[in-house]
């Protein structure tokens, strides 16, 4: 095994990332200035840029670890053995209470990826394993219950919706409409497709 040499960091990466996300979140990928970063990640810029390279893969970083954290909180509503309908409604209560969270509501992928995505390849593509990895996880859920086209179908439909509770969040919806309007949501799909 080979001894690391230097210094050990002197900060909490998980820490870091987190406010880096955070700094995303408020100003999005072009407006957050890396003295901005820096100063949210409490660390100089030459050690900001030591620890996690430069702004873009600071900010595919920032990215991973928000979907990593993301899917931590809506993953229990999805694995419970309950009615669909109450899977759904405690998936899309967690998404919320998780766009909630912080100076910045609404979501660092879905409210900042989409702008970014068009003139850069890896933004985009990190952008589509986001969407494609909500939809996995809520086609799996919806499957237990519907057909297998029928599954696939709602699920594209429950994105559109977290998408669209992203996008209000950030325009500053308060909690309980969002939560209205996923329920209806959720009711009125699950009506139509079961």
């Amino acid at each position: 095994m080979i001894a690391r040499r230097g210094r050990p960091p002197a900060y909490d990466r998980e820490a870091a990332l987190m406010a880096i996300a955070e700094a995303f979140r408020l100003r999005g990928y072009a407006a957050a200035s890396l003295d901005e970063i820096a100063r949210a990640a409490g660390m100089n810029r030459p050690s900001l840029f030591a620890a996690f390279g430069n702004k873009k893969a600071m900010y595919l970083a920032a990215l991973e670890d928000y979907r990593r954290r993301m899917e931590q909180a809506v993953s229990p509503a999805l694995e419970g053995e309950g009615p669909l309908g109450d899977a759904l409604t405690g998936f899309f209560d967690a998404a919320i209470g998780f766009y909630g969270e912080g100076a910045a509501p609404g979501c660092l992928v879905l409210c900042t990826a989409t702008a970014e995505a068009p003139a850069d390849e890896e933004i985009a593509a990190a952008l589509a394993d986001t969407i494609s990895g909500i939809e996995a996880q809520l086609t799996a859920r919806i499957a237990r219950e519907a057909a297998d086209g029928e599954a696939a179908g709602l699920a594209q439909l429950m994105v559109s919706v977290l998408i669209c509770i992203a996008v209000q969040a950030r325009a500053g919806a308060d909690e309980a409409a969002l939560k209205r309007f996923a329920r209806a949501s959720v009711a009125a799909a699950l009506r139509q497709a079961l």
